[in-house]
């Protein structure tokens, strides 16, 4: 039972689990575990990214379902900040255990890492780039791996349609612009896309159209969460993709 203290800072300041509402703790040790799973691939499951030719491969560092999409939306939509203490180390430690699976082109160069841009109103109403978070968190987990990396602003927001404005807004706004740095670039340079969350593929293959004719060539891209889809889920494990247990 919780003592006088913490029922009155509950009432002051009410925390709780975002993924299953236990009251005072920022989250559970439960809906903490799936998280520090191996990534997932997803791809197959964003019937999008099919426009893309090759097949642009993706990890999800967990499924976007139950406990780990109340932690998503209560990050991104609901002010808590605080879940970047949980989602900066998972998206850290999940480049880290994809760095391998990036093949020849993630061995061989300075890796680029590049957030998928959030809108401007957006990030002034979270007081962070969140993606931009997500993305410094990527490189150094592929630097923890030995891959030398970086983040990079290589991508303005598509001007037409928000990206909460649903798939088929955003897929028909058009791609998002390729910032003049993407063009200054000396030589090709290998670039894993970041996002949140994966659902149909559309944010990310807009992403590696606006980046087509540049020096920056995607290789696979990193998310936090992916909506369930079809087929055999596979994860991470040792640089190789294994079917998942239970």
């Amino acid at each position: 039972m919780a003592g006088p203290v913490a029922r009155l800072a509950r009432l002051v300041v009410p925390v709780a689990c975002p993924g299953c509402g236990l009251t005072d703790v920022r989250w559970c040790d439960a809906c903490e575990a799936a998280w520090w799973e191996p990534p997932l691939r997803c791809e197959s499951g964003a019937p999008r990214l099919d426009a893309l030719a090759p097949v642009l491969p993706v990890w999800s560092i967990t499924e976007l379902d139950g406990p780990a999409h109340g932690i998503v939306a209560a990050w991104k939509d609901e002010g808590r900040r605080d879940l970047g203490r949980l989602l900066r180390p998972a998206m850290r430690r999940g480049a880290r255990e994809v760095a391998a699976a990036l093949g020849p082109a993630g061995a061989s160069s300075r890796v680029a890492v590049a957030p998928c841009p959030a809108r401007a109103a957006h990030t002034r109403r979270r007081g962070e780039d969140l993606p931009l978070m997500l993305a410094g968190a990527a490189a150094a987990g592929l630097v923890d791996a030995g891959v030398p990396a970086a983040p990079v602003t290589a991508l303005a927001p598509a001007t037409g349609a928000s990206r909460g404005s649903g798939d088929r807004g955003r897929w028909r706004a058009g791609p998002s612009l390729a910032r003049p740095v993407a063009w200054r670039e000396p030589a090709p340079r290998p670039v894993l896309l970041v996002d949140d969350v994966l659902t149909t593929g559309a944010t990310l293959a807009r992403a590696a159209a606006a980046l087509a004719g540049s020096r920056l060539v995607p290789i696979g891209a990193l998310v936090l969460a992916s909506a369930p889809g079809p087929g055999k889920v596979l994860r991470v494990r040792d640089g190789r993709s294994e079917p998942a247990l239970g």
